[in-house]
Protein backbone atom coordinates (compact mmCIF):
# COMPACT_ATOMS: atom_id res chain seq x y z
CA UNK A 1 0.00 0.00 0.00
CA UNK A 2 1.12 3.59 -1.04
CA UNK A 3 2.79 6.10 1.73
CA UNK A 4 -0.39 8.55 3.04
CA UNK A 5 0.79 11.71 4.11
CA UNK A 6 -2.71 12.81 4.72
CA UNK A 7 -3.04 12.17 8.72
CA UNK A 8 -2.63 15.33 10.75
CA UNK A 9 -1.35 14.22 14.65
CA UNK A 10 -1.79 17.71 15.13
CA UNK A 11 -5.87 17.95 14.16
CA UNK A 12 -8.36 17.79 16.96
CA UNK A 13 -9.59 14.54 14.53
CA UNK A 14 -8.17 12.02 16.03
CA UNK A 15 -5.73 10.22 14.04
CA UNK A 16 -7.78 6.52 13.93
CA UNK A 17 -10.60 8.89 12.95
CA UNK A 18 -8.85 10.65 9.89
CA UNK A 19 -8.02 7.09 8.82
CA UNK A 20 -11.52 5.72 8.93
CA UNK A 21 -12.30 9.22 6.70
CA UNK A 22 -9.62 8.12 4.02
CA UNK A 23 -10.56 4.42 3.90
CA UNK A 24 -14.57 5.56 3.45
CA UNK A 25 -13.60 7.96 0.93
CA UNK A 26 -12.20 5.11 -0.98
CA UNK A 27 -14.93 3.29 -0.39
CA UNK A 28 -17.47 5.73 -1.96
CA UNK A 29 -14.59 6.43 -4.86
CA UNK A 30 -15.23 2.64 -6.07
CA UNK A 31 -11.12 2.04 -5.10
CA UNK A 32 -12.47 -0.08 -3.06
CA UNK A 33 -15.09 -2.83 -4.04
CA UNK A 34 -17.13 -5.10 -1.80
CA UNK A 35 -15.43 -8.01 -1.06
CA UNK A 36 -12.19 -6.19 -1.35
CA UNK A 37 -9.71 -7.57 0.90
CA UNK A 38 -8.06 -4.54 3.47
CA UNK A 39 -4.51 -4.41 3.41
CA UNK A 40 -3.35 -6.29 6.81
CA UNK A 41 -2.58 -4.03 10.20
CA UNK A 42 0.92 -4.03 9.26
CA UNK A 43 0.81 -2.38 5.78
CA UNK A 44 -1.87 0.02 7.25
CA UNK A 45 0.71 1.55 10.11
CA UNK A 46 3.38 1.73 7.75
CA UNK A 47 1.13 3.53 5.13
CA UNK A 48 -0.24 5.89 7.24
CA UNK A 49 2.63 5.90 9.97
CA UNK A 50 0.57 5.54 13.15
CA UNK A 51 0.44 2.48 15.50
CA UNK A 52 -1.53 -0.43 15.68
CA UNK A 53 -3.86 0.84 18.56
CA UNK A 54 -4.71 3.39 15.90
CA UNK A 55 -5.48 0.86 12.98
CA UNK A 56 -7.40 -1.34 14.98
CA UNK A 57 -9.68 1.35 16.44
CA UNK A 58 -9.87 2.85 13.23
CA UNK A 59 -10.91 -0.82 11.80
CA UNK A 60 -13.11 -1.52 14.52
CA UNK A 61 -15.19 2.40 13.34
CA UNK A 62 -15.49 0.91 10.11
CA UNK A 63 -16.76 -2.61 10.92
CA UNK A 64 -19.20 -1.10 13.32
CA UNK A 65 -20.66 1.23 10.31
CA UNK A 66 -21.19 -1.81 8.77
CA UNK A 67 -18.34 -0.97 6.31
CA UNK A 68 -16.36 -4.00 6.55
CA UNK A 69 -16.33 -7.33 8.15
CA UNK A 70 -13.61 -9.13 9.69
CA UNK A 71 -12.85 -12.77 8.68
CA UNK A 72 -11.04 -15.00 11.81
CA UNK A 73 -8.22 -16.06 9.51
CA UNK A 74 -8.50 -14.45 6.81
CA UNK A 75 -8.53 -10.76 6.63
CA UNK A 76 -10.73 -7.77 6.28
CA UNK A 77 -12.80 -7.32 3.60
CA UNK A 78 -15.61 -3.95 2.11
CA UNK A 79 -18.58 -5.21 3.33
CA UNK A 80 -21.58 -5.11 0.84
CA UNK A 81 -24.39 -2.51 1.05
CA UNK A 82 -27.18 -4.28 3.14
CA UNK A 83 -31.11 -3.11 2.46
CA UNK A 84 -33.23 -1.34 5.26
CA UNK A 85 -36.96 -1.04 5.92
CA UNK A 86 -38.38 1.21 7.75
CA UNK A 87 -40.15 0.26 11.02
CA UNK A 88 -42.53 2.53 14.29
CA UNK A 89 -40.74 1.11 17.25
CA UNK A 90 -42.18 3.34 20.14
CA UNK A 91 -43.35 0.70 22.62
CA UNK A 92 -40.42 0.33 23.67
CA UNK A 93 -38.47 -3.17 25.70
CA UNK A 94 -40.08 -1.95 28.97
CA UNK A 95 -43.59 -1.89 27.76
CA UNK A 96 -42.95 -4.66 25.09
CA UNK A 97 -42.30 -7.18 28.45
CA UNK A 98 -45.31 -5.73 30.31
CA UNK A 99 -47.85 -6.93 27.45
CA UNK A 100 -46.74 -10.04 27.42
CA UNK A 101 -46.82 -10.65 31.71
CA UNK A 102 -43.37 -10.76 32.10
CA UNK A 103 -41.02 -8.76 33.85
CA UNK A 104 -38.48 -6.26 32.42
CA UNK A 105 -35.65 -4.66 34.70
CA UNK A 106 -32.27 -2.97 33.55
CA UNK A 107 -28.79 -2.77 34.72
CA UNK A 108 -26.89 -0.10 33.27
CA UNK A 109 -23.15 -0.99 32.05
CA UNK A 110 -22.07 2.10 30.90
CA UNK A 111 -22.19 5.65 30.52
CA UNK A 112 -19.84 7.66 29.21
CA UNK A 113 -19.03 10.68 26.27
CA UNK A 114 -17.59 9.51 23.27
CA UNK A 115 -16.29 10.43 19.72
CA UNK A 116 -19.17 9.56 17.03
CA UNK A 117 -18.86 7.04 14.02
CA UNK A 118 -19.17 8.00 10.80
CA UNK A 119 -22.71 7.06 10.54
CA UNK A 120 -23.44 9.16 14.24
CA UNK A 121 -22.41 12.18 12.29
CA UNK A 122 -24.28 12.19 9.22
CA UNK A 123 -27.63 10.58 11.05
CA UNK A 124 -27.65 13.17 13.90
CA UNK A 125 -25.94 16.01 12.07
CA UNK A 126 -22.98 16.53 14.15
CA UNK A 127 -19.10 17.24 13.69
CA UNK A 128 -16.84 14.26 14.16
CA UNK A 129 -14.68 15.77 16.74
CA UNK A 130 -17.50 16.52 19.24
CA UNK A 131 -18.14 13.73 21.98
CA UNK A 132 -21.77 12.42 22.50
CA UNK A 133 -23.70 10.56 25.24
CA UNK A 134 -23.12 6.35 24.76
CA UNK A 135 -25.01 4.44 27.58
CA UNK A 136 -24.98 0.45 27.41
CA UNK A 137 -27.38 -1.04 29.69
CA UNK A 138 -28.11 -4.90 30.02
CA UNK A 139 -31.88 -5.42 29.89
CA UNK A 140 -33.50 -8.57 31.23
CA UNK A 141 -36.54 -10.73 31.04
CA UNK A 142 -37.88 -12.40 34.55
CA UNK A 143 -34.06 -12.05 35.73
CA UNK A 144 -32.62 -13.48 32.50
CA UNK A 145 -30.56 -11.27 30.97
CA UNK A 146 -32.03 -10.90 26.69
CA UNK A 147 -30.61 -8.29 25.52
CA UNK A 148 -27.71 -5.37 25.49
CA UNK A 149 -28.75 -1.71 24.09
CA UNK A 150 -26.18 1.02 23.09
CA UNK A 151 -27.75 4.26 22.47
CA UNK A 152 -25.37 7.09 20.78
CA UNK A 153 -27.61 10.24 21.43
CA UNK A 154 -27.34 13.77 19.32
CA UNK A 155 -27.42 17.19 21.34
CA UNK A 156 -29.28 17.80 23.74
CA UNK A 157 -29.64 14.24 25.60
CA UNK A 158 -26.75 15.14 28.94
CA UNK A 159 -29.96 15.26 31.06
CA UNK A 160 -29.47 11.81 30.89
CA UNK A 161 -26.44 11.27 33.09
CA UNK A 162 -28.49 12.89 36.07
CA UNK A 163 -31.20 10.10 35.48
CA UNK A 164 -32.08 6.66 36.65
CA UNK A 165 -31.22 4.73 33.85
CA UNK A 166 -32.57 1.63 35.58
CA UNK A 167 -36.00 2.93 34.45
CA UNK A 168 -37.71 2.59 31.44
CA UNK A 169 -35.93 5.17 28.80
CA UNK A 170 -39.16 6.03 26.91
CA UNK A 171 -40.87 7.21 30.68
CA UNK A 172 -37.61 9.06 30.60
CA UNK A 173 -37.92 10.63 27.60
CA UNK A 174 -41.85 11.59 28.21
CA UNK A 175 -41.00 13.07 31.28
CA UNK A 176 -38.96 15.54 29.13
CA UNK A 177 -41.15 15.76 26.68
CA UNK A 178 -39.50 13.96 24.08
CA UNK A 179 -42.03 11.65 22.04
CA UNK A 180 -40.67 9.52 19.72
CA UNK A 181 -41.87 9.69 15.92
CA UNK A 182 -40.59 6.95 13.65
CA UNK A 183 -37.53 5.31 13.03
CA UNK A 184 -35.32 3.33 10.37
CA UNK A 185 -34.98 -0.20 11.49
CA UNK A 186 -32.09 -2.83 10.22
CA UNK A 187 -32.04 -6.11 11.40
CA UNK A 188 -29.15 -8.59 11.01
CA UNK A 189 -27.50 -11.77 12.69
CA UNK A 190 -24.07 -10.98 14.37
CA UNK A 191 -21.85 -13.38 16.59
CA UNK A 192 -21.26 -12.37 20.41
CA UNK A 193 -18.08 -10.96 21.51
CA UNK A 194 -16.11 -11.43 24.55
CA UNK A 195 -18.36 -9.10 26.47
CA UNK A 196 -21.33 -10.14 25.02
CA UNK A 197 -21.20 -13.60 25.69
CA UNK A 198 -20.02 -12.48 29.34
CA UNK A 199 -23.12 -10.09 29.78
CA UNK A 200 -25.59 -12.50 28.30
CA UNK A 201 -23.87 -15.71 29.84
CA UNK A 202 -23.53 -17.10 26.97
CA UNK A 203 -20.66 -18.63 24.90
CA UNK A 204 -18.30 -16.45 22.89
CA UNK A 205 -19.07 -16.78 18.88
CA UNK A 206 -22.65 -17.57 19.60
CA UNK A 207 -25.00 -16.12 16.88
CA UNK A 208 -27.50 -13.09 18.18
CA UNK A 209 -30.26 -10.27 16.50
CA UNK A 210 -28.88 -7.21 16.02
CA UNK A 211 -31.79 -4.54 15.47
CA UNK A 212 -30.06 -0.60 14.93
CA UNK A 213 -32.79 1.90 15.44
CA UNK A 214 -32.00 5.61 14.25
CA UNK A 215 -34.94 7.38 16.14
CA UNK A 216 -36.60 10.43 15.09
CA UNK A 217 -38.98 13.17 16.65
CA UNK A 218 -42.66 13.76 15.94
CA UNK A 219 -41.07 16.34 13.07
CA UNK A 220 -38.58 14.00 11.87
CA UNK A 221 -35.51 14.98 13.46
CA UNK A 222 -32.83 12.59 14.32
CA UNK A 223 -32.89 12.32 17.75
CA UNK A 224 -30.50 9.16 18.84
CA UNK A 225 -29.15 5.43 17.12
CA UNK A 226 -30.15 2.76 19.42
CA UNK A 227 -28.47 -0.69 18.88
CA UNK A 228 -30.10 -3.77 20.47
CA UNK A 229 -28.35 -7.39 20.19
CA UNK A 230 -31.05 -10.05 21.68
CA UNK A 231 -29.87 -13.50 22.65
CA UNK A 232 -32.43 -15.67 19.95
CA UNK A 233 -33.13 -18.21 22.22
CA UNK A 234 -34.44 -16.52 25.07
CA UNK A 235 -37.08 -14.28 23.38
CA UNK A 236 -39.06 -14.84 20.28
CA UNK A 237 -40.69 -11.37 18.18
CA UNK A 238 -43.81 -10.82 16.05
CA UNK A 239 -44.55 -8.58 13.75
Amino acid sequence: MEKNNNINPDSMIPMYKQIVNLLNEKIEKGELKPGDKLPSEAELMEAYSVSRITIRSAISELEEDGLVIRSRGKGTFIASKKAMYSADDTVGFTHSCQQEGKQATTKVVDVSWIYPTMSDTQYLDIEEDTTILCTKRLRFVDDVPTMIETNHYGKGFSFLEGEDLNRSLYDILQKHKITLGKSIRTLEVVYANAQEASLLNIKKGEALLLFTDKHQDEKGKPLFVSKQVYCTERLKFYL
